[in-house]
């Protein structure tokens, strides 16, 4: 007995939303570039590419399908689809009093019109894919835009809302990779049907690795620990691999699978991440013993699975030089999250911005168990003038959108670093998307201070001569940041190096303990200081002289500095 093929999950939420008569126009965004499964009734599976998917799918329903982009024109799946399109068409313009077609048209401008011929006729059941339509309705300012694009737009806009395609048998069906590339006036149309088309989960890669040619490939590892590697990629990626393998005789190993992923991924997003894969955990992280803890329970519940203990997302503010970044990437490694970190998203262009966040937010999703660190997020989430064009609230409004997923809660951790929380959106920080707030300062008391210098010597494999007393070097670096004392005993070894030493001895310490300089912009530390208090999501995270401050008397004190430096931009 004949089945029905099986389909891909996001052609189902298609057909199901134009049979229930919600829209006749749609837009497939998301992994369009990849190929896709179709599971013939006999039960035989091949992987095609998504025109090759459309044509098959509406084939099955429509007596007409077209395909169309700018560079080969209009297509076909065979003649007589091409027949029934141009007996339809001149048809039409037979009535209209038009001259019939010789050639068909091949420019966007010219195209359009003949479409609209087409999915306005009620008596026909045909299915129109454009593809790469943000070559047709690119985004852009209007004022910019040329007479071609605008009517392009124009049409697009009136074919969303045009009752008499609704009401017909007929579908128009909009391809694109990126969403934000496309011109908003179209995606902001409420009769648009906007469908995601994901990477492949893992039962879709499993499936596809089990289908693979194996001839003259070793493999390291088996097919289901492939598959599960393999996250956040798509398929024809996945394909490369065993291409890869055959040609190179190299074998697929967590290693090459890894090392490869890394790099199509960071490619594929051009250069927009950068995978971090941390060399030390929190046993070379000195002192912090209570944040440490803190952060350990969130690791662990994210090792065994526990997500409703995950938070959605973390925040570290304090002062520069406290320790942030080198706290979050210990705390990847503890938790055996993926490491991926925000590079600068930004471009002038209109629409790069958006489509560059849409592409790492695509990826991250795709990859999942992952720990997304923001550093600057003051810098990084805000524009760089004063009028982006609105640039600025749609990429707070997208990173809203995703960091409130709750899906994301356990697989997608967001870490956000920064010493200007005043800068950040306040909405972007409530908790369910920051729902820890972790404040950093200055060690306190010379114990801390000791164990940052002893953690600093573990990290870098600096000995110390039996002479060389930290306790010493901890009491005479009273208001030194982590980093100063990290460079403190760089320059103890400096020292030592510079007397043929391999060791450092104690005279060492006290000539970096002179020489090193810490920050002298005290003002700007205690108003950065007092912003981490303000924030911070639990009081007994605070050192003994804040924890009994109010609220209202923290915000007393941060007017009063942010009136002595006004004249530094605050």
């Amino acid at each position: 007995m004949n089945r029905e093929p099986v389909l891909p999950a996001w052609t189902e939420e298609l057909k199901l939303r134009y049979l229930a008569g919600e829209a006749s126009m749609f837009l497939l965004h998301g992994n369009v570039r990849d190929v896709h499964a179709w599971t013939e009734s006999d039960g035989t599976t091949r992987y095609v590419p998504m025109r090759e998917l459309l044509e098959r799918f509406l084939g099955r329903t429509k007596d007409i399908v077209v395909y169309y982009n700018v560079s080969e024109g209009f297509e076909f799946p065979d003649k007589s689809h091409r027949g029934r399109f141009v007996t339809a068409v001149n048809a039409r313009r037979v009535l209209q009093g038009k001259p019939e077609l010789d050639d068909l048209p091949r420019s966007a401008s010219e195209v359009i019109p003949v479409l609209e011929d087409l999915i306005t006729d009620p008596s026909q059941r045909a299915a129109v894919v454009l593809d790469f339509v943000e070559t047709i309705v690119p985004m852009g300012e209007l004022g910019f835009m040329g007479e071609a694009d605008k009517q392009n737009m124009v049409a697009l806009q009136r074919w969303a809302s045009d009752t008499a395609l609704l009401q017909s048998d007929n579908l128009v069906i909009l391809v694109t990779e990126n969403l934000s590339d496309v011109h908003r006036r179209v995606t902001a149309s409420a009769q648009l049907a906007q469908v995601s088309v994901p990477l492949p989960g893992l039962p879709e890669r499993s499936a596809f690795v089990r289908l693979q040619d194996r001839s003259n490939v070793k493999m390291e590892i088996d097919e289901e620990q492939l598959a599960k590697v393999t996250a956040g990629l798509n398929l024809v990626q996945i394909r490369g691999f065993f291409r890869r393998a055959r040609q190179s005789k190299e074998p697929i190993s967590f290693r090459t699978v890894s090392l490869r992923k890394k790099s199509i991924i960071e490619q594929e997003c051009h250069g927009l991440v950068q995978f971090v894969d941390p060399e030390y955990n929190f046993s070379h992280v000195g002192g912090l013993e209570g944040l440490k803890q803190d952060l350990g329970r969130v690791a662990t519940a994210i090792k065994t699975g526990q997500t409703h203990r995950v938070p959605m997302g973390i925040l570290f503010v304090g002062p520069m030089g406290t320790g942030k970044t080198y706290v979050a990437e210990a705390f990847a490694a503890e938790s055996g999250l993926t490491c991926i970190k925000f590079k600068n998203f930004r471009e002038k262009w209109v629409g790069s911005t958006e489509g560059n966040l849409d592409k790492i937010l695509q990826v991250v999703d795709g990859l999942g168990y992952v720990l997304l660190i923001i550093d600057e997020a003051d810098r990084s989430l805000s524009s760089s003038g004063d009028s982006d064009g609105g640039t600025n609230s749609r990429v707070i409004a997208r990173l809203k959108e995703f960091f409130s997923d709750t899906s994301h809660r356990g697989r997608v951790v967001l870490l956000m670093m920064t010493n200007r929380p005043d800068k950040i959106d306040t909405d972007l920080k409530r908790p369910g998307r920051l729902d820890i707030k972790v404040p950093f300062f200055f060690p306190e008391t010379p114990g801390e201070r000791k164990d940052v210098l002893a953690a600093v010597a573990r990290k870098s494999k600096i000995q110390l001569a039996a002479n060389a007393n930290l306790d010493d070097a901890a009491r005479d670096t009273v208001g030194y940041s982590s980093a100063e004392l990290e460079a403190v005993m760089i320059a103890a070894a400096n020292a030592a190096a510079d007397h043929n030493r391999n060791e450092i001895a104690a005279e060492d310490l006290a000539t970096a303990v002179r020489d090193v300089i810490p920050s002298r912009d005290t003002r700007m530390l205690e108003f950065m200081e007092l912003l981490a208090v303000f924030e911070s999501s639990s009081r007994r995270m605070l050192p003994e002289r804040f924890r009994e401050l109010t609220a209202d008397q923290v915000q007393i004190r941060l007017d009063d500095i942010r009136l002595a430096l006004g004249h530094r931009g605050l």
